[in-house]
């Protein structure tokens, strides 16, 4: 059972260094209205990542060629996360003066995590990336219903908990966000996506 946790948490970190709207959310809810609603908003974000999960899961094991092309759907899911990769590496960051300063319109905890939620579950490349990670998972034959909950478990874990983290540093990593920071964090993450999705297809060879 190590071996899923540990594989579950090392894509949630890789997931933390992720730069995006929801980067951005979770920075101005905290500096603006404290940690207990950024927390809220992190707790939204990890509810629709569960949500696509479920759909990426069951969507890829539904399908019936998925026990007998193991191979195929483990390098097509390893290729998806590649790519996304590769994207992520190259992309340049643009910071927007809006980005900050989004609007303070909620004002329960509810609202809160309902927008972490819907900002989140409107972000199509989610599902995408969900997919491909269901798809990798799904070809591994000696990954039972347990430790494709366990990998799932830690790596939701492990975004929630540097989401958190993120919140109450709020204040320091504000001064870090610069074009050039942002830059080389779109590179590592996109560094450690490749690494990821490179490790699900050589397990097939």
């Amino acid at each position: 059972m190590i071996e899923p946790i540990l594989s579950g948490a090392s894509l949630g970190l890789v997931l933390a260094f992720l730069v995006g709207p929801v980067f951005f959310m979770l920075l101005n809810t905290s500096l603006k209205k404290g940690f207990v609603p950024a927390a809220y908003l992190a707790v939204g974000v990890m509810l629709s990542d569960a949500v696509y999960i479920l759909i990426a899961y069951f969507s890829s094991t539904a399908i019936g060629l998925v026990q007998h092309n193991t191979a195929w759907f483990g390098i097509a899911g390893g290729s998806l996360l590649i790519g996304f990769g590769v994207v992520n590496f190259f992309k340049k960051p643009v910071i927007a003066a809006e980005a900050l300063e989004l609007p303070d319109d909620s004002k329960t905890k509810l609202i809160d995590t309902a927008k972490g939620f819907m900002m989140n579950m409107l972000n199509p490349f989610v599902l995408l990336f969900w997919l491909g990670v269901a798809g990798s998972l799904a070809s591994k034959v000696h990954y039972t219903d347990s430790h494709t909950v366990i990998f799932f478990s830690s790596a939701l874990a492990t975004v929630l908990i540097t989401d958190l983290l993120k919140a109450f540093l709020a204040s320091r990593l504000k001064k870090l966000i610069k074009p050039s920071f942002l830059l080389w964090l779109n590179r590592l993450s996109g560094l450690g996506l490749i690494v990821y999705g490179v490790n699900m297809i050589f397990h097939f060879f």
